[in-house]
């Protein structure tokens, strides 16, 4: 009996090895002269599920260089431990521990990039969990580095572990056993249309929910480090700042704020607490200011974003999204830590009201003393909140 299992453990491997290597998948953009040489490109979702346990991961399709295509989904296949996983998923047993393997992935500008997430038992037996992240260059299939983004790297780095130092730690729970944010994974990291996202070995940093540790910046907290050359990626990306007139600000604020967000977080007003804290997980219990509650998301995204609900003591889970507050906000060159109040009312006009907020008033509110100046968009109200230095600290839209 335990020869005809291995037997069907093996010829399930093969099978699955075999399916992997002939699936196929692919991206697209490089600037005008390469997007039509590149085809058209589209994520693919390969999905295996057996009961409660699920193993999803990305492969590109329609990609003109089909060498380059299958380079790429060989690539995510291996890296990612796919065929591992397979075999750990037809071995599960009904009731025991499970795994779950999920990704995002980016497709743009000559770009392919994912970053999958595997949870649950690992090729060693033991519960944990892992992240793959992949970065590419579609026209040669080779790896994407930090060099092929930022003019000196090294400067990049330095600037992105200082700043952790100096704002992550206060966010992270005294508790965690494994919280070295430096040095920073500059091998492993993901790109998307907002920023870029480092990953960490989980010895070095994890967090309480038993996740790997993740630091994530926004392309225009950077724009002092990125290669600005017309050939390079970040323009290819088209992540370079862009020369707006103040309507054209204006315009976007009030654009975005009518959709109930702020630029680069992933929630809106009005959404369900309950599902963006099982998706994005709570880094801590949430906090209590007068007549409502913050909450700390744990996806890194939301590194110094805060999301307001009401203050009921009861659950969350009929929760919605009233508000959110940023400490890392940029409006289309509205920025903390960069903006002057002056600026921004020559930009937005004198604020509806401005109210000072002494010492103790601001501490309730995480804030520094200072003064929030309140604009109003239709039914929604976007203060912006400068400390007595009269720069930018925070934005929050409610």
């Amino acid at each position: 009996m335990r020869y005809i299992k291995r037997m069907k453990l093996m010829l399930s491997l093969t099978f699955v090895t075999a399916m992997l290597l002939t699936s196929s998948p692919a991206l697209a953009t490089d600037k005008a002269a390469t997007e039509s040489s590149l085809g058209s490109p589209v994520i693919t979702e390969m999905k295996t599920a057996i009961g409660d346990n699920a193993i999803d991961y990305p492969q590109l399709n329609g990609l003109t260089n089909q060498d380059v295509q299958q380079m790429i989904n060989d690539a995510i296949v291996e890296k990612a431990k796919i065929a591992q996983r397979m075999l750990t998923l037809s071995t599960l047993q009904s009731g025991s521990a499970g795994l779950s393997v999920t990704y995002e992935a980016y497709l743009g500008g000559g770009i392919f990039s994912t970053v999958i997430s595997a949870k649950g038992i690992m090729e060693n037996g033991r519960t944990g969990q892992e992240y793959t992240s992949l970065c590419f260059n579609l026209v040669s299939g080779e790896p994407i580095t930090i060099a092929d983004l930022f003019q000196n790297p090294d400067d990049a780095v330095s600037y992105m572990e200082e700043t952790l130092q100096n704002t992550y730690l206060d966010e992270l729970s005294s508790y965690l056993e494994n919280s070295s944010l430096t040095p920073l994974p500059r091998e492993s990291f993901s790109l998307d249309a907002d920023g870029i996202t480092f990953y960490y070995p989980y010895k070095q940093f994890s967090l309480l929910s038993g996740y790997s540790g993740a630091a994530q910046f926004n392309y225009d907290e950077l724009t002092d480090y990125l290669l600005t050359d017309d050939n390079a990626l970040p323009a290819t990306l088209g992540i370079l700042p862009e020369k707006l007139t103040d309507q054209e600000i204006k315009s976007n604020i009030e654009k975005v704020v009518a959709e109930g967000t702020l630029p680069h977080i992933r929630a809106k007003l009005g959404d369900n607490m309950a599902k963006l804290i099982k998706q994005y997980r709570l880094l801590r219990t949430p906090d209590q200011y007068p007549g409502g509650r913050y909450f700390q998301l744990e996806a890194p995204a939301f590194r110094q974003v805060l999301v307001l609900s009401d203050a009921l003591t009861t659950g969350w889970d009929n929760s919605n999204v009233e508000g959110l507050l940023s400490y890392r906000a940029d409006l289309f060159g509205i920025q903390s830590g960069e903006t002057t109040r002056d600026r921004w009312q020559e930009i937005l006009g004198a604020p509806e009201s401005s109210v000072d907020f002494s010492e103790d008033m601001a501490y309730d509110y995480g804030f520094p003393a200072g003064t929030a100046d309140y604009y109003t968009f239709g039914d929604r109200q976007l203060l912006l909140y400068a400390g007595e230095d009269g720069i930018l600290y925070a934005v929050r839209l409610t």
